[in-house]
Parts: C-alpha cells; structure tokens; sequence
C-alpha cells in the first residue's frame, strides 16, 4: 500500500469525461514500484471551467500531467514550450515541469509506433483512418515514424480531413463513399467515437481493424483486431520517462492494465 504524506508529489490526467482512464492504474503501479512518493489520479474539468482550472494548476506544484481529450489543443496556450514532435503533430498530451515550466510533449504517436512495432505489423499497409478528431494527428506521426507510406483519411467534416491531409500529405476519401472502398485497404483505423460496427457493414478477415479506444470489447464479427490498450500502455510508458527521467517498468505496467 502506498503511503501518501505530505511530500507526495502530484501527477494528474486531465479530461472530460475522464472517469473511464485507466492511466491511474498502471502509472501508480509503476510510481509505487520504483519507490518514487508520487500520486497519479484523474481530474474531471468541465468545458467551461478548462481556463480557470488551468490557470489554477499552473500555480500549484505538479510532477508532471497527462492530457485526454477534448482538451490536447486546449492545453497548448498554457505551455511555456513545446517539444518538436508535438508542435509538428499540434497536440499535447504530457506536460513534463521543468523549473516551474511547462513543457509540451506529445507520446500519443509513440503509443501508435510501438503497438506496430510489438505486433510486426509491415510497413506496406494501405491504411485508412476513419475520423480527424484530436487523436488523429498523432495517430498519422507514429504511422509515418513507423515507415508506413500508404495513408488515406476520411472524415464526416471533410474540412478537418483535408486540413489533416495538407499537414502530412495524404490521400482523402470522400465519407459519402468509403464504406464502398473498405477492400482497397490492408488496416482500417478507427479514429471516431463510434464503433466499428457502426462504421463497416461488413468486414474481411483479410484487413486489420486497430481502434483507438481502449475502453470497448472486441466486436464478434473482427478477426484481426487491435484496439488501443497497446497504444495507451507505451504513451504511458514514454510519459513516465519523461517524469521520472528513468526507464518505465514496462512488465509492472502491463500487468497492472491486464
């Protein structure tokens, strides 16, 4: 058990809604660990509360933060400088505190390049990500990290999907047709809110379907099915070790999230 005392330093995930994350699991579990006195927990910020809250927390003492959505753009007015990779990907999900600074990173696409890299997923995939919310940026910079060339993006606002596309340079397709184009693809990648199902009405045990979310069971009818607790155990991973400037407990966080 975790004593907490009154040197225990403060790390927390931001969101709204938040109560599903599953950070505060593997994070403590790893903190504990290591034996660093650090408290990982979820705050709930309601919309119109982001500002006030923000400019409340950047006069506390924090050991560092995990952003979700629909706060990754939000936060970047606050942060006192940004990393490459998430001025580049314009999105910031993990404030590292530096000299009372906070630093913006982005680990979303190191969570996305590790799930690929675990599971020998090849580099020739033709992919189609369905949606162009938040987490989409990061998804396509860990795509092309990981060497896969092959990209499509679909959107119901198509404006948000071309925006995405003239910042990587990728291929667009129309919403009012993809259903009909689910066989040009060797990945299909769900970007949205919405289920699969919701999505395809038919699938082909030949494609993979990766879903971002985490927090959703498999659905029967997918043979080949990633979904996102790989990618939120190594964004996880990546966040500790900008923290903590140590190597993450990878099997401890693992068996914490399983």
């Amino acid at each position: 058990m975790q004593n907490i005392d009154a040197n225990t330093l403060l790390t927390i995930i931001i969101g709204h809604p938040v109560n599903h994350s599953k950070s505060p699991v593997f994070q403590n579990a790893a903190l504990q660990h290591c034996g660093i006195n650090a408290l990982y927990t979820a705050v709930d910020i309601e919309k119109d509360n982001f500002k006030e809250v923000i400019t409340g927390l950047k006069k506390i003492k924090l050991f560092g933060m995990n952003i979700t959505v629909p706060y990754k753009s939000s936060i970047l007015e606050f942060v006192d400088d940004l990393k490459d990779e998430a001025r580049i990907i314009n999105s910031v999900n993990t404030i590292e505190v530096s000299d009372n600074k906070w630093i913006g990173h982005n680990t979303d696409w190191f969570g996305v390049f590790k799930t690929l890299e675990t599971r020998s997923i090849s580099q020739e995939q033709n992919v189609l990500i369905v949606g162009a919310g938040g987490a989409t940026n990061g998804l396509v910079y860990g795509l092309k990290q990981f060497g896969i060339k092959n990209i499509s993006v679909t959107n119901r606002t198509m404006e948000k999907a071309d925006t995405i596309a003239g910042i990587f340079n990728l291929n667009t397709i129309d919403y009012s047709v993809y259903k009909n184009r689910f066989n040009d693809f060797s990945m299909i990648i769900n970007s949205t809110t919405m289920e699969f199902n919701e999505l395809f009405d038919s699938f082909s045990d030949d494609v993979i379907y990766y879903d971002l979310k985490y927090y959703k069971s498999k659905p029967g009818m997918i043979k080949n099915y990633i979904d996102g607790k790989d990618m939120l155990l190594y964004q996880g991973t990546k966040a500790f070790e900008i923290w903590t400037k140590q190597k993450a407990p990878l099997e401890v966080m693992e068996k914490a999230l399983s």
